[in-house]
């Protein structure tokens, strides 16, 4: 089936999709969805090529996911999964470098980019910060004197 028709038959309706009160355009949590948007450019199920990024066990890199041309009528075989495990700037070259050489869905590159780094944002420790507190004596101390 096309992709325009798939699009019209799970449009409004699927597993995925998560509508709100007050929001015009619902999310839609699907794995291969980058952008979290219920779009037919952005919609994993319906593209012969899509790409999916999430972060990785264990809390250090990410996991890219992608469709394989071999398995279209089988869905279950067709998504294959790569832990990148590399520093940031490694990891999104080699992202780049796959969406090119394979030539996979360039529209895709920059959102891909963008989740990429923002989980490796995530995964980032955070720097310790030391809470400063008067010791218990100042305060009283500064209004006797006063």
């Amino acid at each position: 089936m096309s992709a325009d028709l798939c699009w019209l038959v799970i449009r409004n309706n699927h597993a995925y999709l998560a509508k709100k009160r007050n929001v015009k355009k619902p999310f839609s949590t699907e794995p291969m969805n980058l952008k979290n948007v219920n779009s037919p450019r952005y919609n994993g199920m319906i593209h012969k090529k899509m790409l999916g990024i999430e972060p990785a066990s264990g809390g250090k890199g990410i996991v890219l996911s992608f469709k394989a041309k071999k398995y279209q009528s089988k869905p279950a075989k067709s998504t294959i999964k790569t832990t990148i495990k590399s520093g940031p700037r490694r990891a999104l070259h080699s992202i780049r470098r796959f969406i090119q050489a394979n030539h996979y869905r360039k529209d895709l590159k920059m959102a891909a980019l963008r989740r990429a780094s923002a989980i490796f944002r995530s995964q980032r420790a955070q720097p310790f910060k030391k809470i400063r507190r008067r010791p218990r004596g100042v305060k009283a101390a500064v209004k006797k004197t006063e």
